[in-house]
């Protein structure tokens, strides 16, 4: 039998959901505020408002952490052949193929402006020349 999740937890997937979903997007910020803060007073009242912050600042962090660990990754995936031979970045080079469309060249540019680690910017700009490279070549072929 699996442990129920604790109210923060639970918090924590409404506002994820908030940030992630296509549907919510489409709803302004202060919309989605008061949505959460429904949620939090009838199914989650427990929640207090300082874990209310923690929770939307780890969220925003972790963003940014994921977003950085994807552009380094996406970086030595290009720069380093031998990579190849690691099975991670194999699967994750074969699906960034099929995804570097949608990828969401502005959200990380914010994320690279916002970071303290000087190689990001550097990796995002090697990130946008390989999306360049990668449409010539599929025009080429067409």
């Amino acid at each position: 039998m699996t442990k129920p999740l604790s109210d923060r937890e639970n918090f924590l997937i409404a506002s994820v959901v908030m940030v992630v979903s296509d549907r919510m997007k489409t709803v302004n910020r202060e919309t989605r505020m008061n949505i959460l803060q429904f949620i939090r007073e009838k199914k989650y009242p427990a929640v207090t408002d300082k874990d209310w912050k923690e929770i939307a600042a780890g969220i925003d962090n972790h963003k940014k952490d994921v977003f950085g660990v994807l552009i380094k990754a996406f970086h030595e995936s290009s720069s380093n052949p031998s990579v190849s031979s690691d099975r991670a970045f194999a699967n994750l080079d074969a699906d960034m193929k099929d995804e570097v469309d949608h990828i969401d060249f502005e959200e990380l540019r914010a994320v690279v402006e916002d970071s303290d680690d000087p190689k990001l910017r550097e990796y995002y700009l090697t990130m946008k020349q390989l999306k360049r490279d990668f449409d010539e070549d599929r025009e080429k072929k067409f």
